[in-house]
């Protein structure tokens, strides 16, 4: 089998957190009660405002807090008031929709504010500040069994330290769980809006959306970045944050891209030597080799998308796939039509 990662597909935005402190004060308040800290003596040492859950059409909801002082918003606007989230804005559509929503709520909108240079400090933006962002891509790999396939693969490539986990039902390739950095996913779409419609909030997803993606065999790629890359990149501000910029990022961070010159074999065209080593790893059985033997097949089998380092639980392996092409994927007309 041969992968071939093709031109990168259009990077869209999902989650953001976002803030801005308006020195003046006067702004509306608005959360949904308060958290207080009451040390022994009864004394409340601090209150934390709720956020408020504002509610959209389709049970889509995110949320937004306001102490009369601080507006800050959370959540996934793409799909905020819309059926599903499978293609969405890049990042100035993204930031206008936010705006948009606080100007319905009463509020002033996020700002770049001006860039000024401190002494102590240097450069630095005076406007809304960004605590996360999450980065998405589409990509079509032409079926629901070469998108497995693409899976099932990439649960076996290393991330720099990082080993790619792959969840039970063989959906989801994890990078950096717990990262307080960047954490990656790839993931197949139509299981994901399936998860979803079986849950109140994803109800009003379309059979014919689910049925495209897996007629298409859809794999979204996404990376929350996270506040401290954030601020380490110098994008922790609004002003600072352009499309290109994060269009770069996901471009030096992209996974599909290193499948660029894989290539494969049917799993039954093993050679002989490696055939026992990869029946027992398949089985989760012990592997009863030496230590250099076990590092001379786990070099040979990544080859073939098999890493026998990590543990296996994937119950089904690809086979007699021989080409699995990533095309770059655009909203269809009919989507935008109906959907967009």
């Amino acid at each position: 089998m041969l992968i071939l990662a093709m031109e990168t597909s259009p990077v869209f935005i999902d989650y953001v957190t976002i803030r801005q402190e308006y020195f003046g004060g006067g702004l509306p308040v608005l959360n949904d009660g308060k958290v207080l800290k009451v040390d022994a003596d009864g004394e409340i040492e601090y209150s934390t405002d709720v956020r408020c859950i504002i509610e959209g059409s389709y049970d889509s909801r995110v949320q937004v807090r306001c102490d009369g002082n601080t507006v800050e918003f959370t959540g996934n606007i793409s799909r905020y008031g819309r059926r599903d989230n499978l293609f969405g804005y890049d990042w100035p559509t993204t930031i206008a929709r936010i705006n948009d929503l606080l100007s319905l709520l009463g509020l002033p909108p996020f700002t770049s504010g001006k860039l000024y240079k401190f002494a102590d400090t240097g450069w630095s933006w005076s406007g809304a500040r960004v605590s996360r962002i999450d980065l998405t891509c589409n990509y079509s790999t032409g079926s629901k069994e070469s998108m497995h396939a693409v899976l099932c693969h990439m649960a076996g490539q290393h991330v720099g330290r990082q080993k790619g986990s792959l969840s039970p039902d063989s959906g989801t390739v994890e990078y950096g769980r717990g990262s307080k950095y960047v954490y990656g996913k790839l993931y197949a779409k139509y299981q994901e809006l399936e998860k979803h419609r079986s849950k109140k909030s994803g109800s009003h997803v379309s059979d014919d959306v689910i049925d495209y993606c897996k007629t298409e065999g859809i794999l979204r790629e996404e990376f929350t970045l996270k506040s401290r890359f954030l601020l380490q990149n110098n994008l922790a501000y609004l002003g600072a944050i352009t499309q290109d910029n994060l269009n770069q990022i996901y471009a030096d961070r992209t996974q599909l891209q290193r499948l660029e010159d894989m290539k494969y074999e049917n799993f039954n065209d093993l050679p002989k030597h490696l055939r026992s080593t990869y029946a027992s790893w398949k089985l989760g059985l012990p592997l009863d080799i030496s230590r250099a033997t076990r590092y001379r097949h786990r070099t040979e089998l990544l080859a073939y998308g098999v890493d026998i380092s990590i543990p296996n639980n994937v119950h089904h392996l690809p086979s007699r796939v021989r080409v699995v092409e990533l095309k770059p994927l655009t909203a269809p007309d009919w989507y935008i039509q109906n959907y967009g």
